[in-house]
């Protein structure tokens, strides 16, 4: 165990606690001496247990969690020169090799840039076997830097450390909002862009405060009932719209007469106060995720250059953790759906191997005994059980198709041979293949399609699809009749498949055609989840749609759309359907 209490350990916070260091009610570190000690506990393992607030002030990081090989993140330690020590020379690197380092003046390059030269001292920690557990840095500046470049770096060491413990950087925006307010703004909103584009209904507001109480509640009650409108001339700044920098100087009076919806909408806006407002936009990776606005009241300056640089440098940051936590997430759903439909697939992959094994072993006991007593295997027994093999192996090899599908899909493998095909005469094959199995259900298969529809397909896909869509309406349809309608509508084809059974809930009307989703419990129906999925694949491979419309309890409709490509004009107008041939 380590003893910190003798190194005057008791007051250093740790990163997983409050990095704002205060003292009482004294102010902010922006009005204090730069001269603060920092502190930092650095254990041999590379595990950071302390950095306070002044030491990430000094070295112009976030708190780190953990370090490589003594290395501060982004920081090097140089000569008075500018030329870098070696990595075992720094003050911290010689702490935890067991030398104690007297106080010095040491060179910092920041991730910033800029050089800072700190005064430190540096001991090692020893464990209760006498071996060296960790360093204790403490470093003082010794650089007189402008107010403004030290709030930049506290605010953004601490926005780093709140940030940074949390896998849900959402739940943190509220408090991250409570580093800027009040200290550069009376109020701030942190806006975030949903999937749907740039309209009203994409955007909501993660969230908002006020330095006042009672304007925090106006703020709210604003926001809740006027959401906001990133296209409305003079409302949001540009963020939104070309991600750039909006700078609004002042709330006046023709702004509220020309921004508000209706009387109540501009008495919020009156009572909430005049407010200017400097907006950055949220930017991660070549996309605008958002905008953060900061307002400000009527009485004080207005926002200067270096207030802007900051609070874009806090945008980036912010829109970065937003986006790593997006990215963790669908990783996180992507093991599970890869977790579940491994679970899936075994179980069908296994069902028809059951019966298979048993259905061979019998007909092996038989034969040997039959062979025993000098008689001869009767030739309907082989029949039917080689007809019960022959099922599944076909369901065997079904399964085993559409994994392979989806490993070709996935590696942009897909390939296409297209030739002139009569889609009605395709549905009305594909409906004979179902016929028995329809029949043994009880279920009635109907074809609606007066006139040939020809277009250029490639046949085995377009088979794929079709017995696709049918063997689904055949699974869900409940006994009851299943209708093919096929159609033409100028340069489209169109294929209906209608079932009278349980129908699609609408939430999962549009998720169905995703990889390894059901609507349904494979309890109850088996199958991989991957039929539609492939089926939605091929058809936007032939340039096509597919979709559903449903009804829960009354049956489902799908409704598959294809270009019908490159075909002769006059097949392009219906043809009557074709009479019975002569002599027939």
């Amino acid at each position: 165990m380590m003893r910190a209490e003798s190194l005057g350990m008791s007051g250093v916070t740790s990163p997983a606690s409050d990095a704002r260091v205060t003292d009482g009610d004294a102010p902010l570190l922006s009005t204090r001496v730069m001269d603060a000690e920092g502190v930092v506990l650095v254990e041999c393992t590379g595990r950071v247990p302390s950095f306070n607030a002044q030491a990430a002030a000094h070295f112009g990081i976030p708190v780190p969690l953990h370090i490589e090989h003594a290395r501060l993140p982004g920081c090097e330690w140089v000569r008075a020169d500018g030329t870098p020590l070696p990595p075992d020379e720094s003050p911290l690197a010689r702490a935890l090799a067991g030398e104690a380092v007297d106080a010095s003046v040491w060179n910092v390059l920041r991730p910033d840039g800029t050089r800072i030269a700190l005064r430190c001292t540096a001991v090692p920690v020893r464990g209760a076997d006498g071996q060296v557990a960790a360093a204790l840095l403490r470093t003082h500046a010794l650089d007189t830097l402008p107010v403004a470049v030290l709030d930049a770096s506290r605010l953004l060491a601490e926005a780093g450390a709140l940030l940074g413990t949390s896998v849900d950087a959402e739940a943190r925006l509220e408090p991250l909002l409570k580093l800027l307010v009040p200290s550069l703004g009376d109020g701030a909103l942190l806006v975030l862009r949903g999937p749907g584009g740039a309209g009203q209904e994409a955007l909501r507001v993660a969230a908002s405060l006020h330095a006042d109480p009672g304007r925090h509640a106006l703020l709210r009650e604003l926001l809740t009932r006027y959401p906001l409108e990133p296209l409305v001339p003079g409302g949001l700044p540009g963020a939104f719209v070309s991600g750039a920098v909006g700078r609004l100087p002042l709330l006046s009076e023709e702004h509220v007469a020309a921004l508000a919806l209706d009387a109540e909408h501009a008495r919020l806006m009156r009572e909430l106060g005049p407010h200017g407002c400097l907006s950055v936009p949220l930017g991660a990776r070549g996309n605008v995720l958002g905008a953060l606005l900061l307002l400000r009241s009527n009485g004080p300056r207005a926002f200067g250059a270096e207030e802007e640089h900051f609070l874009t440098e806090l945008a980036h940051r912010t829109a970065l953790y937003l986006e790593n936590a997006r990215l963790y997430r669908e990783a996180r759903e992507a093991v599970r759906q890869r977790d579940e439909f491994l679970g899936i697939a075994s179980h069908e992959l296994k069902t028809p191997l059951t019966p298979l094994s048993l259905k061979v072993q019998l007909l092996q006991k038989q034969v040997v005994v039959l062979a025993r007593e000098g008689k001869e295997v009767p030739t309907e027994r082989v029949a039917e059980a080689l007809d019960v093999v022959q099922r599944q192996v076909r369901r065997l090899s079904g399964l085993v198709d559409n994994l392979l599908d989806v490993s070709r899909i996935t590696a942009g493998r897909l390939r296409l041979e297209l030739e002139e095909l009569d889609l009605a005469s395709v549905a009305a094959e594909i409906l004979y293949r179902f016929s028995p199995a329809a029949a043994q259900a009880g279920t009635e298969l109907g074809l609606e399609a007066p006139v040939p529809v020809v277009g250029r397909w490639d046949r085995l896909r377009l088979e794929q699809v079709v017995t696709n869509l049918v063997s689904n309406a055949l699974k869900y349809g409940a006994g009851q009749p299943v209708i093919v309608g096929v159609e033409a509508q100028g340069s489209l084809a169109r294929l209906t498949v209608k079932d009278h059974g349980i129908g699609i809930a609408p939430d999962d009307l549009a998720r169905i055609f995703e990889r390894f989703e059901r609507a349904v419990s494979d309890r109850h129906y088996g199958g991989l989840g991957l039929g539609l999925y492939i089926t939605r694949q091929i058809v936007e491979a032939f340039g096509g749609t597919v979709r559903a419309v449903s009804t829960p309890g009354q049956g489902a409709t799908f409704i598959l759309e294809l270009p019908r490509g490159d075909i002769p004009e006059e097949w392009l107008s219906a043809h009557a359907a074709p009479g019975p041939t002569q002599g027939e």
